[in-house]
């Protein structure tokens, strides 16, 4: 694989999953599919009340597509099977069956869009927790300076006092 691959692999995954849990343009979808899971809780509560409901179609997608771990995951599989397909040079038709290349490929391919689904869960966590380090970092200096605005003032004040005397 290459450099250019790997890192096109690592953006395009934790892109697609950034547009996916986080996105304007899933804000509809997420919302109905929410919707959804809540109309079906509440239906199964209230025929069951003493059973916990069973798991949706609905319900499923929703932890999939709110989840940046699980998201990660599946956007993983997919980017890894478009870089595979990039990669690789598949045709559907062999001139002649070689027995380690095809066996080979019937082990390695699996196996490789498997890891892509990992790394993608991986990364997109990571991604994550880098995104929400900034947001703390720059909320806490942001409130700092809201809350005490005149501290830096009096600070710069006090500077300019020492170097006049």
């Amino acid at each position: 694989m290459y450099a250019f691959d790997f890192f096109l692999f690592c953006m395009a995954t934790v892109g697609l999953t950034a547009i996916l849990v986080d996105g304007k343009i899933f804000q509809p979808f997420r919302e109905r599919l929410e919707k959804n899971v809540r109309d079906d809780e509440e239906r199964w509560n209230s025929q069951f009340p003493e059973k916990k409901p069973p798991r949706t179609w609905s319900g499923f997608l929703f932890s999939i597509i709110t989840c940046y771990q699980c998201c990660g995951f599946w956007s993983g599989l997919f980017c890894g099977f478009c870089l595979l397909l990039v990669i690789t040079d598949y045709t559907l038709v062999y001139n002649g069956i070689r027995l380690g290349t095809d066996l080979q490929r019937l082990f390695h391919v699996p196996f490789f869009w498997l890891l892509c689904g990992f790394a993608g869960s991986f990364l997109s966590t990571v991604y994550l927790m880098f995104v929400e380090w900034i947001f703390a970092k720059t909320e806490l200096c942001r409130r700092t300076n809201q809350e005490h605005p005149h501290n830096h003032e009096e600070e710069h004040l006090e500077e300019e006092n020492v170097k006049e005397q």
